[in-house]
């Protein structure tokens, strides 16, 4: 067994606006960081992200990932261990404040790959439930 994980967030402007400009020229470096990370196994790439988004009825300016890891352990010390991190401290000035969660993470088979509007769903789960083994995030 694996886990997935999904985080979102509305970005305070599109990816392509100036005020993005730093947060922008540092995804493909981030995401590079994730695929060689001790524990990452697979994430939906940026254009199928792009068409799954899209899909959903979401705007330019929501930025969101789903990926696999093999486990908790792996997921979190990327998340705030690696330079992921100091972008996450910093997140205020590219991402608006919302409410609700922003990261829900389920437990999946190694070789899942789920979709985004898998991951929405779970994240209506936690959203309504509270956190349950379906679908919880960091605590």
């Amino acid at each position: 067994m694996a886990i997935a994980q999904m985080n979102w967030g509305r970005m305070h402007h599109p990816l392509d606006h100036p005020e993005m400009a730093e947060f922008n020229a540092a995804l493909d470096r981030i995401y590079a960081l994730a695929e060689t990370h001790s524990g990452f196994i697979w994430r939906i790439g940026e254009a199928e992200a792009a068409a799954q988004l899209h899909e959903l009825g979401c705007n330019s300016r929501m930025s969101a990932t789903v990926s696999v890891w093999d486990n908790l352990e792996s997921l979190r010390d990327y998340t705030f261990n690696s330079e992921h991190g100091l972008f996450l401290d910093r997140k205020s000035r590219w991402f608006e404040t919302v409410e609700g969660p922003q990261l829900v993470i389920w437990t999946v088979a190694a070789d899942a790959r789920p979709t985004f509007r898998e991951a929405f769903d779970r994240l209506a789960l936690l959203k309504t439930n509270g956190p349950s083994s379906a679908a919880y995030g960091w605590t």
